[in-house]
């Protein structure tokens, strides 16, 4: 007999219930524990205090019940990461090869048909450095990367090259190879020799008169062999970059859109809802920006909504701000975080948009680095640096709602014996501190979702709502009794039964008089259950 009371208990604490925790969470059966006491029934089944946050629970790490220290005032909000842009999207140092050339004349050679003299010269050559559209570098630190450089020529004589990069510096000193061709009897000659980047400073400005340049310098002497000059030939110089990681960057970074397009939040208050009306009276919706980039950003702001997923319908919020500036750090190693609230005095209609019982907030958006342009200071970039923008919709619970449509199914399996069971009532009796009425009706179905029967022909007064001051303070409770009764032919469609549909309409206190309400840490909800079964059972 205990797993009967047990099953009977769990389904009808579930009705009782089906308001308060279809707005975060399922209820937690093990809360109810057996305590005695006089019902003025047959069998005591449970008894059950439920407070905040047994009611309002967290139901995952995006949902926090915050209450008022001050005041004990509850609100729930709703968190979510909508966007993070990393510092690679920003700067791609993609693998590249430049190339450059020194000419016979630059080597102060001409055409002979034998040349057996030694020549030395000194020349520099500037070599655009690749960047992703719109970048333009003045400085990089490399983290990590390789520059292989290859020369060849067809000049039948011997050569030695010092290639030396004098804005790529490590530990101050500008970074230098040697290439040194023997001629062998065979042409085209090559040598290879390899820079590890990691630690380089490079400064891609030229003397701060470009960007994305770089000057490589030769000290070349070429040794006759005796064999010719034809010409046409010239020393060529391939620089071949690889694997590069920055440590950091400095430099204007453009104007680059930050990835932002549009997302959604899901309000969890309204999620097994299907009808009402809802009113907050003080929501805000929070944009919040961490940046620890060194450039200015913009998020314009193209539309927000609500959306009942239920009925489709959309509930445009109007007259919020369009645009958010986004404060940028002053030096590396620092962040800067912005914020954005959307209250009840810069918005329109922030109070009316979710009485549609809507599932989720929805908004479009684009972010853009640098939206005045190139203008000082220069940006600067690190490896680490992100920007993420974060939401939070805040919904204290202050307001009124009706019509609130809940609709949910529970799980329900029977497996007594039923044939010597008559009748069986169950009483559930409440003490509510909670400004929230409900009524109910449930409906037992069998595993292809087809209705049994139905408790009550009408809906039932589970919760009746506790009273409050002209604040909006409950300031007396209320109780409530509520009997139902399975008739025998019921009690035969138990173990057919493998689901409860739960029906039920709530509202807040005097809510179609537009009585506004607040909840409080302090409301307690009370429940008792008891059962009365007829039959030749004993007990």
């Amino acid at each position: 007999m205990n797993s009967l009371k047990s099953s009977i208990g769990k389904w009808i604490a579930v009705y009782a219930l089906i308001f308060f925790a279809s707005s975060c969470k399922k209820l937690e059966f093990d809360k109810i524990a057996q305590t005695a006491w006089n019902p003025n029934l047959a069998i005591p089944l449970a008894y059950a205090d439920f407070g905040v946050y047994d009611i309002l629970a967290r139901q995952d790490s995006t949902d926090l019940v915050v209450i008022d220290p001050s005041t004990g005032a509850i609100a729930l909000v709703y968190k979510g990461e909508i966007a993070s842009y990393d510092a690679q999207t920003i700067i791609q140092l993609d693998d590249q090869t430049q190339q450059s050339a020194l000419s016979l004349a630059e080597l102060s050679l001409t055409a002979a048909p034998a040349f057996s003299g030694t020549v030395s010269v000194n020349e520099t050559e500037n070599v655009v450095f690749a960047a992703n559209a719109g970048v333009e570098l003045h400085q990089v630190n490399f983290k990590d990367g390789m520059l292989n450089l290859n020369v060849s020529t067809e000049l039948k004589h011997d050569i030695s090259v010092v290639v030396t990069f004098p804005e790529f510096t490590l530990n101050n000193t500008p970074v230098s190879r040697i290439l040194n061709l023997t001629y062998t009897g065979s042409t085209p000659q090559t040598a290879t020799a390899s820079i590890d980047l990691t630690d380089v400073l490079a400064d891609f400005t030229l003397g701060n008169t470009t960007v994305n340049s770089f000057p490589v310098t030769f000290q070349t002497t070429i040794t006759g062999t005796g064999e010719n000059v034809v010409g046409t030939e010239n020393i060529n110089f391939a620089y071949n970059f690889s694997a590069m990681e920055f440590e950091n960057a400095i430099g204007y970074f453009g104007q680059q859109n930050l990835g932002i397009s549009n997302d959604t939040i899901l309000l969890r208050l309204f999620e097994s809802t299907t009808d009402g009306y809802f009113e907050l009276t003080n929501p805000t919706v929070r944009f919040i920006v961490e940046n620890s980039f060194g450039f200015p950003v913009r998020i314009n702001f193209a539309e927000m909504k609500t959306i009942n997923t239920i009925t489709g319908q959309e509930f445009p919020l109007t007259g919020f701000p369009s645009t958010f500036n986004i404060n940028s750090p002053a030096a590396m190693g620092t962040s800067t975080t912005s914020t954005l609230e959307l209250n009840t005095s810069n918005t329109a209609n922030l109070t009316t948009i979710i009485s549609s019982v809507p599932k989720f907030f929805y908004f479009e958006a684009n972010a853009l680095s640098n939206p005045s342009g190139a203008v000082p200071p220069l940006n600067f970039v690190e490896d680490d640096s992100r920007f993420t923008v974060r939401t939070e919709v805040e919904l204290p619970l202050e307001g009124l709602a009706y019509g609130f449509e809940l609709r949910d199914t529970v799980d329900f399996n029977f497996n007594e014996s039923v044939d010597e069971i008559e009748s069986v009532m169950f009483r559930v009796i409440s003490d509510n501190g909670f400004p929230v009425a409900f009524k109910a009706q449930m409906t037992f179905m069998d595993q292809n979702y087809t209705p049994l029967f139905t408790i009550y022909g009408t809906p039932q007064d589970v919760l009746q709502a506790a009273l409050v001051d002209n604040e909006g303070k409950v300031n007396q409770r209320t109780k409530a009794v509520t009997d139902a009764t399975l008739t025998e032919g019921q009690i035969a469609l138990l173990p057919n039964a493998k689901y409860i549909l739960i029906n039920g309409v709530a509202q807040t206190l005097e809510a179609t008089n537009g009585e506004i309400v607040k909840l409080y840490d302090t409301y307690k909800l009370n429940l008792k259950l008891a059962m009365q079964v007829q039959g030749s059972l004993g007990f």
